[in-house]
């Protein structure tokens, strides 16, 4: 087969560059997104109101524990505040973001190439469809001979008036129980890698075996388990063996959830979210057995309450605060540079 033109290459809303140009790269952030297919109205009289409320200084404690149930919370539209917020990254360092916002979620190609034009930051958009509940009607009638060719067709020509081209696949959302209908689109996106090489993101469902579950399909389809992202896993898995065995398959591991310190996970409660140092510490254990080269960091920033306009952590938490940490826990230089800049890259340029 011919070489690729987009071989070594990460492509962005702005067209393809070299790898060695990404720099310090954040794999999962949502700049604009309506995630509103999240919201779950709460049950109690008392906080109904507090649903629909703007996100304020008012109910910024309630909506820290109950992030989902705010339906303002959960939607960032505003350009001028994404780029003000991207541009805290790139003042601390960064130079390449990837938002791996799409179907059902009201991807919006013009406003990341906008928003790349006005910070000088690398943007890489994602292509696919979310879990189920976010699919459009129409998709249920389609078949995977459909689906494929709308993936290949976002990453060779793109689409709108921009002619943004997506740079990623994925995030492929998957529930649990795994629904048929997303079984379809993981399907069609593992056909779109084959014929692409690009890189194919997972956001697996919340149960720990989820993620094994997902990879077996991929691998059945012929898919690059070695270009597969899972995400989530800090919200996913806890149990060292259960992570130990999904490494080996030499998957990248996505810890994504950086800056919520919040043992409380709305969407599953039985679940003990881990703080900040809880996912280092995981961090630390996979890099000491062999697994530092498949580790991606990331905050998946989708709510207003994580951005600083709202006193949140905000996209350069990992630069600023994290990072930091890491060193007098054993890291030097080296393996930091590998977490956000060496594997970022190799995970996003083009087999």
């Amino acid at each position: 087969m011919p070489k690729s033109p987009l071989s070594g290459k990460a492509q962005t809303v702005l067209g393809p560059v070299d790898g060695d140009a990404m720099g310090i790269t954040l794999p999962h952030e949502h700049l604009l997104i309506d995630f509103k297919v999240m919201f779950k109205e709460p049950d109690a009289a008392a906080d109904k109101g507090r649903a629909l409320a703007p996100v304020s200084m008012a109910n910024l404690g309630w909506i820290r524990q109950n992030f989902s149930s705010n339906l303002d919370n959960l939607r960032l539209l505003d350009e001028d505040v994404a780029r003000d917020e991207a541009l805290l990254f790139k003042h601390a360092g960064g130079q390449t973001m990837v938002d791996p916002t799409n179907g059902g979620l009201s991807r919006d190609p013009e406003g990341l190439a906008r928003i790349a034009r006005a910070t000088g930051l690398h943007i890489v958009m994602g292509a696919g469809y979310y879990v189920q509940a976010a699919h459009p009607p129409a998709l249920a009638r389609r078949g995977i001979q459909d689906i494929t060719p709308e993936i290949v067709g976002d990453i060779k020509v793109g689409g709108g008036a921009t002619g943004a081209r997506a740079g990623l696949i994925g995030e492929i959302g998957c529930s649990w129980p795994w629904t048929d209908e997303e079984k379809k689109v993981l399907r069609a996106a593992v056909a779109a890698q084959r014929e692409t090489g690009a890189p194919l993101m997972i956001h697996p469902g919340r149960n720990p075996r989820a993620p094994q579950q997902i990879l077996d399909v991929v691998a059945k389809e012929g898919g690059n388990l070695k270009r597969t992202i899972m995400c989530h896993i800090d919200r996913t898995i806890a149990d060292r063996k259960h992570l130990m065995d999904l490494a080996q398959t030499g998957c990248y591991l996505e810890y994504d959830l950086f800056g919520l310190e919040t043992s409380y996970y709305p969407y599953n409660p039985d679940f003990d979210m881990p703080n900040d140092g809880g996912r280092m510490a995981q961090i630390l254990r996979l890099i000491e057995d062999g697994h530092a080269r498949q580790l991606l960091m990331s905050h998946v920033i989708a709510y207003k309450h994580c951005l600083t306009k709202w006193r949140g952590f905000g996209y350069h938490h990992l630069l600023l605060n994290v990072l930091a940490r890491l060193r007098p826990k054993g890291l030097d230089d080296r393996p930091i540079r590998g977490l956000v800049v060496d594997n970022p890259r190799r995970a996003f340029v083009f087999a």
